[in-house]
């Protein structure tokens, strides 16, 4: 389509406002790598919250959360609600922890912890893993999706899209460090915010509202309308002791509500967060800004984007082309496929079924059907991608001006997701890797200069993996699956002096081994409702993984020899954690550790009746259920008093003071 010459400079004034940041703060981003990774550590808890809540707006989340809806519906969105006992964990436990430790990253936090030459080996291994893949993987989506706009927006191919997002991340990235990142997303978050519920009114009111999605019949999905429509989805028959109650969405959600939010590699805090609360003044304004982003996250940004989702199943069909005849696929482009028969006739298949538009129709690379592959008669050649009806929303229903502030939102969305993601993965690089073992005692203005060279070559490999990626929601949930059973070793390691080295190193490789293993072998599950024709869902690899991964990590601690406890005094000393230290506590001597059971216990359920009441409360309004709605808003008013009871009685022990900078 043809932006209009109002979009063009809206867009354009916001890159040049990131690039402007980026050269006001080049001088003191690479001054020395605790400025250009942790800003000094002297971030105010509503700078350091408002940043943690930008980055998690990547430009792939309206997308892949409009796929959710379209695709399952609203409940399909508890893949990522349930992290919120993660969050309020982090609120009231971890965060406190993270920032006394005064770690640059989570992989010094290992040599921290475990303290030998093991705990060495691992926190050398952690930064090449997080530098080299996992934030590659964050990178690979946040790419993915910034390809699919920037090709229903502006019509140009998937390796040009790719080359552009790329040279505008780049070129403000190697600027600014975590200074430029953290200044600009408070102007992401606003930007993001007034875009995602303008998108979200014009739609919702263009399409007639719920009454006009209703009358529509949701032609955008297969699944029934009143499903998709559930904040929770519906059981099948029986009690919950009887297979026939295990509905596929009902297996799903138990394993996202009992294992998903402890089990995953941040159950203890991901990196972004780890990051920003050690970026921050002391341990109340890491803590502050922890609780910021889990209102705004959970409570405060997914409505906009799942209206839109809604709006788009009454104005965008749900389309398939099946194969005609049984065949080998010779050709593949996006309008058509060619399929030549055990005869060796030749068939071309149009992808332009009826129902469809210039800017929707049926992709082949949703199925992932190249060239040479065989199907059958009856087989699925291709479908609407429905990812993509977000972007087909915004060039259909915003006008002059608004759509241009909308792209430059998810421009903005995009490039703080990825400044984010290139300085941390070179911060484990250069804090874990290069300085620790390869170059020690360096000047720092060399270990600024090679964070600079690393965050090219991460970009590129992240650029690299997106290219030959088709799906967001697919990367996101290998992801999660990935390091699916390190999470309770992760929580452990703060309570139990028994954890070791070799507890945590166990349950990665299992995870990770497990997670590789399920996705390549040709195995025929039998999990039930989580596994579909012997198929395995998401939340049925996620089932296997971790339970693989904690029987493992328990046999290590089982069968491995105990540590020895005058080897983890200094990090007791230091982090003052709770929980079952009593070895430990004896050498240390006394240890003021500022926490209590109950104020932690009460601030996260409180957290939680605070979060979700926002949550449902607004869903049950904007979706005509006015009496639920306000018991929401109650419970969360509620919720609002037990977090301030809470933090009152968790003071901080200890504040750095720093020059106040902003």
């Amino acid at each position: 389509m043809q932006l209009h010459l109002i979009d063009w400079l809206i867009l354009a004034a916001y890159v040049v406002f990131a690039i402007v940041i980026g050269l006001r703060f080049a001088r003191r981003a690479g001054s020395d790598i605790n400025e250009f990774f942790l800003t000094g550590r002297s971030l105010p808890w509503w700078l350091a919250g408002t940043s943690i809540v930008a980055t998690t707006f990547a430009a792939d989340t309206p997308l892949v959360i409009t796929g959710w809806v379209r695709d399952h519906g609203i409940w399909k969105n508890w893949l990522w609600w349930s992290f919120a006992v993660t969050t309020l964990l982090g609120v009231f436990l971890f965060s406190r922890l993270w920032r006394r430790a005064m770690v640059v990253t989570k992989a010094e936090l290992a040599e921290l912890r475990y303290g030998g030459r093991g705990a060495r080996v691992l926190r050398g291994f952690l930064g090449v893993l997080h530098s080299g893949f996992t934030n590659t993987i964050i990178l690979c989506w946040v790419l993915l999706a910034a390809s699919k706009i920037i090709d229903v927006l502006f019509d140009v191919d998937k390796g040009m899209a790719l080359a552009l997002a790329c040279t505008i991340a780049l070129s403000y990235s190697l600027l600014a460090g975590l200074w430029g990142v953290v200044l600009t997303d408070v102007v992401q978050f606003i930007m993001a915010m007034v875009g995602a519920i303008a998108l979200a009114v014009i739609t919702w009111q263009g399409v007639g509202g719920l009454s006009g999605v209703l009358a529509a019949g949701a032609s955008g999905t297969s699944v029934p309308l009143d499903q998709i429509l559930r904040f929770v989805p519906t059981a099948g028959f029986g009690s919950p002791f009887e297979l026939t109650f295990w509905t596929a969405p009902v297996a799903i959600l138990a394993v996202n509500l009992g294992i998903g939010w402890w089990a995953t590699e941040w159950a203890d805090g991901d990196g972004v967060i780890v990051q920003r609360v050690a970026a921050s003044r002391d341990e109340h304004h890491g803590r502050l800004a922890v609780l910021w982003y889990a209102v705004a996250f959970y409570a405060l940004r997914p409505w906009p984007w799942i209206l839109v989702a809604l709006a788009s199943l009454a104005v965008l069909p749900n389309l398939e082309v099946h194969a005609p005849l049984a065949g080998q696929v010779t050709a593949v482009d996006q309008s058509a496929v060619v399929l030549e028969s055990a005869g060796g006739s030749t068939r071309e298949v149009s992808l332009r079924p009826p129902g469809s538009a210039e800017d929707w129709y049926p992709l082949a690379s949703t199925t992932r059907l190249a060239v040479g592959d065989e199907v059958v008669a009856g087989q699925l050649l291709a479908r609407t991608d429905s990812e993509r009806a977000y972007v087909v929303m915004m060039a259909r229903y915003l006008p002059v001006g608004l759509l241009g502030l909308v792209i430059a939102s998810l421009c903005a969305a995009f490039m703080s997701t990825i400044d984010t993601h290139v300085n941390l993965a070179s911060s484990f690089f250069v804090n874990d890797v290069y300085r620790r073992f390869l170059v020690p005692g360096a000047g720092p203005r060399h270990y600024v200069m090679v964070a600079r060279l690393t965050c090219v070559g991460v970009m590129c490999l992240g650029a690299a993996m997106a290219f030959y990626a088709e799906s967001i929601s697919d990367l996101f949930t290998f992801f999660l699956a990935f390091l699916g059973g390190v999470g309770p070793v992760y929580v452990m390691r703060w309570l139990w002096w028994r954890i070791d080295a070799m507890t945590e190193v166990v349950a990665m490789l299992t995870s990770a081994a497990v997670t590789i293993g399920i996705s390549l072998a040709p195995i025929h599950w039998r999990l039930g409702a989580l596994s579909p024709n012997g198929e395995l869902l998401h939340e049925g690899r996620l089932l296997v993984v971790v339970g693989a991964s904690v029987g493992m990590a328990l046999l290590s601690l089982w069968l491995g020899p105990r540590p020895d406890p005058s080897t983890l005094v200094p990090f007791y000393q230091k982090v003052r954690p709770i929980g079952w230290w009593q070895p430990v506590r004896e050498l240390a001597g006394p240890v003021d550790t500022g926490s209590q059971p109950a104020p932690v216990l009460i601030g996260v359920l409180s957290g939680l009746g605070l979060v979700y009441g926002l949550l449902f409360g607004t869903g049950h309004l904007l979706l005509g259920g006015p009496a639920p709605g306000i018991v929401g808003f109650a419970v969360a008013l509620l919720g609002a008093y037990g977090v301030r009871w809470s933090l009152q009685r968790l003071p901080a022990i200890s504040a750095d003071p720093v020059d106040d900078c902003l």
